[in-house]
């Protein structure tokens, strides 16, 4: 008997108990592989969402909340702040890049930032349809606002004055939409973009009703009309020289109305924010692993027990010990197989699912196969391979006499 068929024969005595036992493993794996897999598209969700930006410049407040709002966009901006400060950062030599944005408008949930087409170069955007503003109440969208809004080009729509569906004020002032870009996987697919003087003409709509025009008729009319001051909501910065990494920050240390945060730092804090629940799913694909190499070694020493005529009368027909050897140990290896393949499947539905389930919000996407399949497939077939060396040794060390005249 060939070594293949005698390890399928004695898979076959008991086909429920070692199915279940490479469900256990393939459980395991499906856990720790889908909490890895999510946490790496998280990761590399917010790389992208970082864009290669060194500082973020805004209102006093949370340094968190800053960097979320303006680059993650899950978040309310902490205020407003002077244009002149963006300014200064574009006439800056030690900045490579100031881009301002202007916050707090929304159309169906998608979120509507002033900016320049600078925004569009630090994501790496290109457009896919159209072309950039040339104008006021012109739009650009991202590839992810386009489907959700069901807008094209030339279509038009009114924004709203808030970050959340559904709000109270709407504006007068309908946008048009000029351009569509290419998905991209950041942040920037879900945003509406336009110019900073579309925003700050909405936002400097008339309060006064007509009732109060006979108040005013009172007034000089010749006088000239002051200018609201211009605000941006921050100015996303990114360093010409390493020499801005300890001069920029540090000249915002004592401002009392403009701070500036780190986006590499927020990011690290968020992780650590997050990971406790990632821990807990890494502890728990653990005491499941621990808890399949137990069972393995339980099942094939109890198979190995069972088994204990047939070995003898396999020996007393001339088969080895390393024929009886080799068979458990390749059945280990079967076993660490089968429940790796079903448990990388099983993470890969669960982390797609996930990432299905969060793409209102947070669009994740799942890495492509690579070199962490393997690496779990491996880590499961080692599994399997030494829980079935105690087994093995005690095939290989069967004493077919005692075997053949016990009752």
């Amino acid at each position: 008997m060939t070594l293949i068929r005698l390890v399928f024969s004695f898979i076959g005595r008991k086909p429920v108990s070692w199915a279940f036992h490479a469900l256990v493993l393939a459980v395991a794996i499906a856990v720790g592989g889908g909490a890895i897999l999510v946490r790496q598209a998280a990761e590399d969700r917010l790389s992208r969402d970082l864009a290669g930006v060194d500082l973020v410049v805004g209102a006093r407040g949370s340094p968190l909340q800053l960097v979320m709002s303006s680059l993650l966009h899950v978040d309310v901006p902490t205020g407003n702040i002077p244009l002149a400060e963006a300014e200064q950062l574009a006439a800056n030599p030690l900045v490579a890049r100031a881009v301002p944005l202007s916050l707090g408008d929304s159309v169906g949930g998608a979120r509507i930032a002033g900016t320049s087409p600078a925004l569009a170069e630090l994501y790496g955007a290109a457009m896919a349809q159209g072309r950039w503003w040339t104008g006021p109440m012109q739009a650009v969208l991202g590839a992810r606002a386009a489907e959700a809004l069901n807008l094209k080009l030339g279509s038009t729509f009114q924004s709203d004055h808030g970050l959340e569906p559904g709000a109270d004020h709407h504006h007068a002032q309908a946008y048009r939409v000029v351009g569509v870009l290419r998905p991209t996987g950041a942040a920037i697919d879900r945003l509406v973009l336009t110019d900073l003087s579309s925003i700050w003409a909405l936002h400097e709509e008339p309060d006064h009703a007509e009732g109060e025009h006979e108040e005013h008729d009172h007034h000089d009319h010749a006088a000239p009309k002051a200018e609201p001051p211009r605000q941006v909501t921050s100015v996303l910065v990114t360093y010409r020289s390493p020499l801005a990494a300890v001069t920029l920050p540090r000249s915002y240390a004592d401002r009392l109305e403009v701070m500036a945060a780190a986006p590499a730092r927020e990011a690290a804090r968020l992780n650590e924010l997050a990971g406790m629940s990632a821990r807990a799913a890494g502890w728990l694909a653990l005491a499941l692993l621990v808890l399949s190499a137990v069972g393995f070694v339980v099942s094939l020493a109890a198979a190995i027990l069972s088994r204990s005529r047939d070995l003898a009368l396999l020996k007393a027909l001339g088969a080895g010990p390393g024929l009886l050897f080799a068979a458990a140990v390749l059945e280990g290896l079967l076993l660490g197989l089968a429940g790796g393949v079903v448990g990388l499947a099983l993470a890969r539905i669960g982390a797609w699912l996930f990432a299905a389930a969060q793409r209102a919000s947070v669009d994740l996407i799942v890495p492509p196969p690579g070199g962490l399949d393997l690496l779990m497939i491996a880590l499961a077939a080692g599994l399997g391979l030494l829980a079935a060396l105690g087994p093995a040794l005690l095939a290989a060390r069967a004493d077919p006499t005692r075997a053949l005249v016990s009752p």
